[in-house]
């Protein structure tokens, strides 16, 4: 489909849109604030550079690397090349929810979460290029329905997704120990629970391990304190819906567990540097 600038920042109209000539004017769309997705984007790095912030972590794509954004990503492009050019499929929040795509993704949900984008090989970067220039000929041909084939569609994307990690992934998984594991979970439940949950107490008794020894692993796994993530994805979420709505400061405290707005706005410039009204209108 023709794609321009009315491309959607955080779901899609209808189940399922594909694009295999997606320039980085659009993609530039997404850099002046975090955007939250709540669609499943597929993309494919056809050429050029992109550097971009995906949830709370910065990447520097190139041509033949492959992006998954699970729904309820967060991103941000910082830059990108001129001659930038992206594939993309992208399923909706409600279709991805009616099949229970958490089942079928399970067991690759914390490698994504971790390492959203892939490089592939050139031999297998040209078979994406072709896989997706096909989904494009097919949505576009009147004759050619893909509504009753999307869950075909996503499983062969997945299958195919978990064989490059398998093979042409550039990141290595580190030993499974108990540290990390539980340093996977608490990023899970934070994921979860965020705009509700707010104290490191909450993730320690879902974990069912004491505070000190949470606090410990936590910042002896990830470099950072359990409240630093806790709030760096709370901010991103306060970012997004400062920027992109119109929503009243007060309601979107509320939004991410706040019932005290004078409160919030303290917690939002400390970590910011800035009043919410200050970052809204910069």
């Amino acid at each position: 489909m023709a794609i321009d600038g009315s491309l959607p920042k955080f779901d899609i109209p209808k189940d399922f849109i594909v694009g295999d000539n997606i320039s980085g004017e659009i993609l530039n769309l997404y850099g002046l604030f975090p955007c939250k997705i709540k669609a499943g984007v597929f993309a494919f790095c056809q050429r050029g550079t992109i550097r971009a912030t995906v949830n709370l972590n910065e990447y520097t794509i190139h041509a033949n690397d492959f992006v998954t954004l699970l729904p309820n990503s967060f991103i941000q492009i910082h830059e990108v090349s001129e001659d930038a050019q992206v594939s993309f499929a992208a399923f909706s929040s409600q279709f991805l929810e009616n099949i229970n795509y958490i089942k079928i993704i399970s067991n690759l949900l914390m490698t994504i979460i971790e390492n959203p984008t892939i490089s592939l090989s050139e031999k297998t970067a040209s078979v994406y290029k072709d896989f997706f220039a096909l989904l494009v000929k097919a949505e576009a041909d009147p004759d050619t329905s893909l509504d009753t084939s999307l869950p075909a569609v996503l499983d062969v994307i997945i299958r195919n997704i978990s064989s490059q990690y398998q093979k042409y992934g550039d990141w290595k998984e580190p030993a499974m120990t108990r540290d990390r594991e539980i340093a996977r979970e608490f990023t899970q439940l934070v994921w979860k629970h965020y705009a509700k949950e707010h104290s490191a107490s909450f993730y320690a008794e879902q974990l069912r391990i004491t505070l000190p020894h949470f606090c410990y692993v936590i910042r002896k796994s990830t470099g950072l304190t359990a409240l630093d993530i806790i709030a760096n994805v709370i901010i991103m979420d306060a970012k997004a819906q400062l920027k992109s709505t119109n929503l009243p400061i007060k309601e979107i405290a509320s939004n991410l567990g706040y019932s005290n707005a004078a409160f919030f706005d303290k917690y939002f410039k400390r970590y910011v540097g800035m009043s919410p009204m200050e970052y809204r209108n910069s």
